[in-house]
């Protein structure tokens, strides 16, 4: 499955998105962050861009834990990997050298 596939499948079954202005749609989520030895939740506001030029990218708002002090916070299918999971999550994954490899788990709330 394509990350293109992935968020769409994963977009589908949202129950509550609110569709901003420009497309985009916008919802509440629990994140799961695993990196290091570390997992980090909170539920936060998370965007999916619908946009031609951003299509797919996934942005998701500053918390107290989760924030782009800590972690990665913004998201883009040509570069990391989307995963459409059976417990109706979408799984991001990569490796970056601050975090090294990293995994994200959003699901609705």
């Amino acid at each position: 499955m394509s990350n293109l596939e992935a968020i769409s499948n994963f977009r589908e079954q949202l129950k509550n998105p609110t569709q901003l202005m420009n497309g985009d749609i916008k919802f509440n989520g629990l994140i799961t962050y695993y990196f290091g030895n570390k997992i980090l939740k909170e539920a936060l506001a998370v965007t999916i861009r619908l946009t031609t030029m951003e299509h797919g990218q996934v942005s998701i708002a500053d918390g107290e834990e989760i924030n782009s002090n800590v972690v990665h916070m913004e998201f883009n299918p040509a570069f990391q990997n989307y995963e459409y999971m059976n417990d109706y999550s979408l799984k991001i994954s990569d490796r970056s050298n601050r975090l090294g490899h990293y995994e994200v788990r959003i699901v609705e709330i």
